[in-house]
């Protein structure tokens, strides 16, 4: 299945933009991978294309274009936007998806949703702990350079125009959503629906916290065959989590239900007039 994220960067630094979708970068850190020599290692077998911009420029493009309309210049400024399209690992063995198709669906999806900003697009084959699939990048300057025809996602009277920022709203993430759930359609690519939310969602900053857990786990603990192993690691979010389904498994009503919380998990909840607190 397909899936789509977004990440608001309020970061002036564009050339970082470049860096990151060429350069190895550590998965936690998010800094350079260095090879023997002290030098960046480039990414294996990335296609890196731009539109409004030529892609090794973009970074100067961009600041260029916010002097010229005098915007982005406050610190709190959303500056750029990066949107991510994981593909589906069975979508390499089973529906004949490429590095090369994946960049044209992404540079297509770009210019029909994104149009007049300065935009990379960027195809990496490795994915997150070398799962092996393939997600493209997409990275824009969150002001419009130059003014297109209205599309029927705009809101506003400006959203076409140059020199106006890109309007990120809720309901234009829904677009975006179905936007890319009838792209994979039409390309005969896995998809589920996006719009359904899951029934145990972990966001990144969660997931990425259980993973550093585990990490400092193993490189502090040497289990041996004398040793017992350790208990995985566990976030706070992940504890509330499992006890909540705990007690909401063996609970009859509110009351025993906090009171199962509060005995077996040590965790207070209120009650209010029919409502938990």
């Amino acid at each position: 299945m397909a899936i789509l994220k977004h990440f608001s960067m309020k970061s002036g630094n564009y050339s970082g933009a470049i860096n990151y979708l060429t350069y190895e970068h550590d998965e936690f850190t998010q800094k350079v991978v260095n090879d023997e020599y002290g030098h960046p290692v480039l990414r294996d077998g990335i296609i890196f294309d731009g539109i409004n911009c030529e892609p090794y420029s973009y970074d100067y493009d961009c600041v260029r274009t916010n002097n010229h309309f005098h915007k982005n210049q406050g610190f709190n400024d959303v500056k750029q936007h990066h949107y991510v399209i994981s593909f589906d690992p069975k979508d390499v063995t089973e529906c004949n998806l490429t590095a090369e198709r994946a960049q044209e669906i992404g540079m297509d999806y770009a210019r029909r949703n994104f149009p007049g900003h300065q935009t990379l697009v960027c195809t990496h084959l490795d994915g997150h702990k070398h799962s092996g699939n393939i997600h493209v990048h997409i990275v824009f300057n969150s002001l419009r350079k130059l003014d297109v025809d209205r599309r029927e996602f705009m809101e506003r009277p400006c959203d076409n125009k140059a020199g106006y920022k890109y309007h990120e709203t809720k309901k234009m993430m829904v677009y975006l959503k179905k936007d890319l759930m009838e792209t994979c359609k039409k390309h005969n690519l896995h998809q589920v629906d996006l719009l359904s939310p899951a029934k145990n969602r972990v966001t990144d900053r969660e997931y990425y916290a259980k993973e550093r857990m585990e990490m400092r786990k193993e490189e502090n603990t040497n289990i041996t065959q004398n040793q017992t192993p350790q208990p995985k690691a566990e976030t706070q979010k992940d504890y509330l989590r499992n006890a909540i389904k705990d007690a909401a498994y063996t609970a009859t009503s509110d009351k025993e239900f906090a009171s199962v919380l509060m005995e077996k998990y040590n965790v207070t909840l209120k009650i209010r007039r029919g409502r938990f607190s």
